[in-house]
């Protein structure tokens, strides 16, 4: 595994449909669990510089609290206006039980 993945939670403590929000050298983190599958992206909307934790999962979307725009989960690019530019997207591993993100993306 690279040297700047990070394990941040058991698998286990994220339930489907849900998120997380993680710290992780100075970065604030969504980890979603979705499908199966883990998403990490960053905190924060490009529309507003609004925590996007505040918002909810919408399927392989989060959506912002403050003016409704949603995010792919996959892609960070953005899916409904008034957002047009792109959140960061953190590649995840699992392994052992752990969800890891490299935050050095």
């Amino acid at each position: 595994m690279s040297e700047h993945f990070v394990a941040v939670a058991a698998c286990d403590t994220i339930p489907e449909g849900k998120f997380i929000k993680v710290s992780i050298k100075g970065h604030d983190i969504i980890l979603a669990h979705v499908e199966g599958r883990y998403h990490a992206v960053e905190d924060n909307c490009s529309h507003e510089d609004y925590p996007l934790s505040f918002g909810c999962l919408d399927g392989h979307r989060i959506k912002c609290s403050l003016h409704g725009s949603r995010f792919s989960l996959e892609t960070g690019e953005p899916l409904d206006e008034p957002a047009d530019c792109p959140i960061r997207v953190f590649p995840v591993k699992v392994m052992d039980g752990q969800v890891w993100i490299d935050p050095s993306v």
